[in-house]
């Protein structure tokens, strides 16, 4: 299926520094991981899974937009947040620095920045994953895969010049909302980039 377009002040000092210092951006329990092994948080050969707190429902929508699976609860406590990642095998996407000082957490990013642009680049980076490889295969809204459907199957679902133009459709199978690639994955892979999450030589192809 090709992609488609979507429609304490001193712990956190102390979290701060130490991330410039040596690159924290990730820890399992007492166990911390540098972006050269935040890879290791995730299944071996499989897509990490991401479970986001309530103060990052942007960076969810765009993982969403990568393609990876991101769980957006915002109704979560910190304690419901640790239980639902446990329970689901899902890393935790957190701003929240009390976290850091328990031991019973699965697997934790420390998003560093309050900054969107900031906050998708570290992710990407410390899970080291692929911005284009899954790009625009995942609902926005209800985080299911997308499923591709008969181009006559939407004809009265999708407006005229869109059916007349596409040739590929697909529809969350959850909400039943309908996407279309083409023109527009242009405009995401040009955000990507000013994102500062895609290089120019990766726009290509």
């Amino acid at each position: 299926m090709e992609s488609l377009l979507y429609q304490s002040r001193g712990d956190e000092k102390k979290a701060r520094d130490t991330g410039r210092g040596t690159q924290l951006l990730a820890c399992v329990g007492d166990r911390r991981m540098t972006s050269q092994t935040g890879a290791q948080v995730s299944q071996e050969g499989a897509p990490p899974r991401f479970l986001a707190d309530r103060t990052l429902g942007r960076l969810a929508k765009w993982l969403r937009i990568l393609g990876y699976d991101t769980a957006y609860l915002p109704q979560l406590t910190p304690d419901g947040l640790v239980r639902e990642g446990r329970r689901q095998g899902r890393i935790i996407l957190t701003r929240n620095t009390r976290l850091l000082r328990r031991k019973d957490v699965p697997p934790l990013v420390f998003v560093q920045s309050d900054h969107f642009r900031d906050q998708l680049k570290q992710v990407v980076e410390v899970c080291h994953l692929d911005p284009k490889q899954r790009l625009l295969t995942r609902c926005i809204l209800c985080n299911e895969v997308l499923v591709e459907v008969a181009k006559d199957a939407v004809r009265d679902l999708v407006p005229a010049y869109v059916w007349e133009t596409q040739e590929v459709f697909c529809r969350c199978p959850r909400c039943q909302r309908i996407y279309w690639g083409a023109t527009h994955r242009d405009h995401v892979l040009d955000e990507l980039q000013r994102l500062g999450v895609l290089g120019t030589e990766e726009l290509v192809g």
